[in-house]
């Protein structure tokens, strides 16, 4: 019998990493899992540390991704794996966006998720077999953020809102780790 499949969506920060790691301790006998990280080349670098620090402290296995932008073509992005090593630090995946799809502002700006990260993610899942509606995407939006929510794709769903997980929360879980993200939790 086929096991469920859960696909993470690690975003490199604090209420994400809590996610994960919830749902790995909950879901991890009984599901088919992966984490992913979809890198922009624009990210922090106390993002990529603590993504890499995530995996060596509670063993994340993240996948680390990238946009592979096709030009010319009506084509939306595929994903390349790259490491902690080899990933992009100069905004390489996004340059290619903007260069495609043009400069994100308020009018157009879903462009920029969905081909630096929902795209990618979804091109890696088919590339190990993962149908789309085989799977659910877990992303960390917390309790008191919920008007980040998506409801238009029913396959997201949000366990950090599900178990009404706040900023406070994710704090407090995160100060009784030996490790943080190098980034004060009001940037």
């Amino acid at each position: 019998m086929d096991r469920p499949k859960l696909a993470i969506s690690f975003s490199g920060g604090r209420s994400s990493a809590v996610m994960t790691k919830l749902c790995l301790e909950k879901y991890g006998d009984s599901h088919d899992i992966v984490v992913t990280f979809a890198n922009t080349g624009c990210e922090h670098p106390a993002t990529l540390d603590f993504v890499r620090d995530c995996d060596l402290h509670w063993g994340f296995n993240t996948v680390w991704l990238e946009a592979v932008v096709t030009h010319g073509e009506k084509i939306g992005s595929r994903h390349k794996v790259v490491t902690y090593d080899t990933a992009s630090r100069n905004g390489e995946p996004f340059e290619q966006v903007i260069k495609k799809y043009g400069i994100p502002n308020p009018s157009k700006a879903g462009h920029c998720t969905r081909e630096l990260k929902r795209n990618v993610i979804r091109s890696y899942l088919r590339s190990i077999g993962w149908a789309p509606k085989e799977y659910v995407v877990a992303i960390g939006i917390r309790a008191d953020e919920i008007d980040r929510l998506s409801t238009s794709d029913p396959s997201f769903i949000y366990p950090l809102v599900s178990l009404g997980y706040t900023k406070e929360m994710v704090n407090a879980f995160m100060r009784r780790q030996p490790f943080d993200l190098g980034i004060p939790s009001d940037a």
